[in-house]
């Protein structure tokens, strides 16, 4: 039995109390045959912009895609975007339409989509539409492109990355042409900002699947990514930013250029330089893990087969303190003499001397240290 979201229903049926007609669409109905757990809905319907703000006049309603013609409606708590039929024509950039038509049928709208599985679509009755075979490619397991798979990838190169996304995420496998243009059309993705190509590939690695689908078109992602996956023992990894600091251990990438955060980038090298620690040297090993982010380093190293640092950590951890846990506050340093830029001199050397094991991190402990030695 298909299980709809009940305000995505309401939806429907507002439209169809008015005389249009409108379909529940996309990744949606593919996940709903799928029995999986549906969180965006979307819906298609031959109503205009301006006559799906007219029938949901009275809920709350933001105009999410002028250019599209979306309107995001909030019904129960449930945000569901609304769109009407159209058709793309001109993908000058080999990602954006430069031109979209609204005078279009609901098979001119679906047959526009990327893959045959994302090409059906629901009405209020529960009933499925599919002029595609999506259906039978579902229950198959495949991934095809709808129509010609170079025109589709030459349309939106996007759609690339897509397409081994939904086979990491589904383990479907990748129809035969399909496939082939994927590979022969992964240039494209030059046309693809920096953003959405970051975004495809930490949504792939978040998969179990993951590596082993990167690793079949290790091609593509070295378009953008100096990948060596064959290279690789461990295939799984519980966070996408673990499993891409495992992958970038020995390369040398500008992730700045390609738009990850400065956290992103902060965690990325801090997992890297764990990953590279001599485990034998104490004091490496404790300031690596003198961190706000212990946690997660902990985590990273457990699943990189590090277990030897559980030992070493466990032994360790008393030592392992970040320049805010010192036991010392700034007046008690004063107390000493230190002012203005020495107390931050103090501090760090005295966080050294805990790192390398020479004193503990105690009030008592750290006072009886500047009390006998001059810092600066």
């Amino acid at each position: 039995m298909i299980k709809v979201n009940k305000s995505a229903l309401i939806a429907l049926k507002l439209l169809n109390e008015k005389g249009y007609d409108a379909f529940i669409v996309g990744g949606a109905v593919r996940d709903i045959l799928l029995k999986q757990d549906v969180y965006d809905y979307d819906i298609t319907t031959n109503a205009d912009p301006n006559a799906i703000k007219l029938v949901f006049s009275d809920y709350a309603k933001y105009d999410v895609g002028r250019k599209h013609g979306t309107i995001n409606v909030l019904i129960d708590k449930d945000r569901i975007d609304i769109t009407p039929y159209r058709k793309e024509e001109k993908y000058l950039d080999h990602r954006h339409p430069d031109y979209v038509s609204f005078d279009a049928s609901l098979k001119d709208d679906l047959s526009r989509r990327d893959f045959t599985i994302n090409a059906m679509c629901i009405d209020s009755n529960l009933n499925v539409i599919d002029y595609f075979n999506g259906i039978d490619d579902l229950n198959n397991k495949v991934i095809r492109c709808i129509g010609n798979p170079k025109k589709r990838f030459d349309e939106d190169a996007l759609r690339i990355l897509r397409a081994i996304r939904f086979k990491a995420k589904l383990s479907f496998s990748i129809e035969e042409e399909t496939a082939k243009q994927i590979h022969k059309c992964k240039d494209l993705l030059n046309y693809i900002s920096p953003e959405r190509k970051k975004d495809e590939l930490l949504k792939i690695l978040a998969y179990k699947d993951g590596f082993k689908v990167i690793n079949e078109y290790i091609d593509v992602f070295k378009t953008f990514m100096p990948f060596e996956i064959s290279k690789r023992k461990i295939n799984n990894f519980s966070q996408p930013l673990y499993a891409l600091s495992y992958l970038l251990i020995d390369k040398k990438v500008n992730l700045k250029a390609l738009k990850y955060s400065r956290y992103e980038i902060e965690l990325i090298n801090i997992f890297i330089n764990a990953a590279k620690i001599n485990i034998n040297n104490d004091e490496e090993f404790i300031e690596c893990l003198s961190s706000i982010y212990q946690k997660q380093i902990l985590n990273f190293l457990n699943e990189y087969h590090r277990k030897d640092f559980t030992d070493r950590y466990n032994k360790n951890k008393k030592y392992m303190v970040t320049i805010n846990e010192l036991k010392i506050d700034g007046d008690e340093i004063s107390s000493f003499g230190y002012k203005g830029k020495q107390l931050g001199i103090v501090k760090q050397r005295l966080l050294k001397l805990i790192h390398q094991k020479k004193i503990i991190n105690t009030n008592r402990s750290l006072k009886a240290y500047l009390a006998k030695h001059q810092v600066v």
